[in-house]
């Protein structure tokens, strides 16, 4: 009773919230509106289970199929006020909390299984780890959505924390780059000033304590590849630079306190530069020197590794061109 009364004085007030949630659009939008709601729909049904790989896939196309309704970029306000952007970051949450735990589990069977199992390898390949698609799809979705509007931005620049925490999955793929929890990052500050300016250390802190592991590691991958070992990781290090350059960069304009704030992060963790600060002095120079000879040396080994597997086109190419020689001078 006592609530049916507090909802009749209230009820001016609650007409007042409802109306900031309260979008108005045009009638002949009905059919994307439905497309939206449908797939918003999916979405939030899948968010309270543990996803199958069936049920992961569903999850993506719906993500893709958002995105490539028009009401996405044509009503950013919309999208926002429906919380889709809140929904997907619940299910990249949900997925890397349980890439961990999987992770975690699988370590301890692994080391008590014996290796003389046959069964052991089997078993590992045929359970399929699908998580970063997952992790790609709502990256991806995120990215897009912080470049419709200021206001999309700043929903996500609360999320700044999480993201930066896991800024260092999937880093080691160029082919992912713009679908990253770090993408996801400075793009819910690239650009904006205001945004860039509420930056604190403890977020930057961050990216140093990644960018200092780059230092003191090389990447495999590049290794295995036949590339030379540097000493540092440049794939990585690459990626956590672009995101300093976003912060300090801003619209054509330096952002002063950013600057000096990395600026004092980069002087404590020395080995974020890894090989540039070696020597006393002149080791900047000397990296440089030393990757534009690198580059050099591999862009010779690959035009001799052409040239012997195409002598035999050389040869007719150079046939053609001593005969029109003998055309013409005849």
């Amino acid at each position: 009773m006592f609530r049916l009364l507090l909802r009749i004085y209230s009820s001016c007030g609650e007409l007042m919230n409802a109306l900031e949630n309260t979008y108005v659009i045009s009638h002949r939008s009905q059919a994307d509106i439905i497309s939206v709601l449908s797939h918003l729909g999916r979405v939030r049904a899948l968010l309270p289970v543990q996803m199958s790989p069936l049920e992961e896939e569903v999850m993506r196309k719906s993500l893709w199929a958002l995105v490539n309704n028009r009401i996405f970029f044509q009503h950013p306000d919309l999208i926002r006020v429906l919380r889709v952007n809140e929904n997907v970051m619940d299910v990249m949450i949900n997925t890397l909390g349980k890439r961990a735990q999987t992770q975690s589990s699988g370590q301890a069977p692994a080391a008590a299984s014996s290796p003389a199992s046959p069964c052991a390898p089997e078993a590992t390949s045929a359970d399929k780890d699908t998580s970063h698609e997952m992790v790609v799809s709502c990256c991806r979705f995120l990215c897009y959505f912080c470049r419709t509007s200021r206001q999309n931005q700043k929903a996500m620049f609360d999320h700044l924390d999480f993201l930066l925490e896991n800024s260092n999955i999937l880093l080691s793929r160029p082919s992912l780059r713009g679908s990253t929890p770090l993408d996801v990052a400075y793009s819910s500050l690239m650009e904006n000033s205001e945004l860039a300016l509420a930056l604190r250390e403890h977020n930057l802190e961050k990216i140093a304590a990644y960018m200092s592991r780059c230092g003191l590691q090389s990447n495999l991958e590049l290794v295995d590849r036949g590339y030379p070992d540097v000493g540092w990781d440049p794939v990585e290090g690459e990626r956590y630079l672009d995101f300093l350059r976003f912060c300090v960069w801003v619209n054509g304009e330096t952002v002063e306190e950013n600057a000096n704030l990395v600026i004092r992060l980069l002087i404590r963790r020395p080995e974020c530069l890894g090989p540039a600060l070696r020597g006393e002095g002149p080791g900047l120079l000397d990296a440089i020197r030393e990757a534009v000879r690198m580059s050099e040396r591999i862009a010779a080994e690959r035009l001799q590794q052409q040239k012997q597997q195409n002598p035999i086109n050389m040869n007719e190419h150079g046939g053609e061109k001593s005969k029109n020689q003998l055309f013409g001078m005849g």
